[in-house]
């Protein structure tokens, strides 16, 4: 796996972004699912950044995330400048647990820049992060798993997957057979994948 090289920049606020991430993949291949009402060009119902998602090898696609404006952080109290955003690429897997449709996203291997764009930035690890997907015919959401929420349920016990915390990131740690397993017990849940950070998507290609 070759592992993009570049500058830590500093996330912005972005409500749907997450600082889960998972070393291991959600799916086995037998857990894809070929949607091809995902296939497309989708924007922002609340600003100018699009996704594009397009049919890679076998059930897999490529996304490619445009983001329309970066925030760079100043030193000294200064406030920030905003700059164009980068496009990143990504592989894009989707799959089906539970009657219910989840996206699990890796940095692509090749032609990422040194971006100005938070979604790449999440993937600094490079590591995999979790989304519940609601998809219908010209609208999708996009919901990252609520790192707050795990994170008190792994502190009060009520979660066991193995992980290291590096006070900045939630890494799991836990094999795909039991991330499954949680997706599986969790999934539904409004507080795991809550509505109220979705990336919300309208079509427009």
């Amino acid at each position: 796996m070759k592992i993009v090289k570049w500058s830590i920049l500093a996330l912005s606020a972005m409500s749907f972004l997450s600082c889960v991430a998972s070393l291991l993949p959600l799916f086995e291949d037998s857990y894809l699912v070929a949607e091809p009402g995902l296939i497309g060009t989708w924007k922002a119902a609340e600003g100018a950044d699009t996704w594009t998602f397009e049919k890679a090898g076998g059930n897999e696609y490529l996304l490619v995330q445009k983001q329309a404006q970066f925030d760079l952080d100043h030193v000294g109290g200064q406030p920030s400048k905003k700059v164009p955003g980068d496009a990143a690429r990504f592989r894009a897997r989707l799959g089906s647990l539970g009657g219910n449709l989840f996206l699990d996203l890796y940095p692509a291997d090749e032609d990422n820049p040194t971006a100005h764009n938070d979604l790449l930035n999440a993937h600094l690890i490079p590591a995999h992060t979790l989304a519940r997907v609601w998809l219908a015919k010209d609208s999708l959401k996009i919901i990252f798993l609520d790192e707050d929420w795990i994170s008190k349920a792994i502190d009060t016990g009520e979660i066991k997957l193995t992980h290291v915390n590096s006070g900045q990131w939630l890494v799991l740690t836990a094999p795909t057979a039991e991330l499954q397993a949680f997706i599986l017990k969790f999934g539904g849940n409004a507080k795991a994948f809550p509505l109220s950070g979705a990336e919300e998507l309208r079509r427009v290609k």
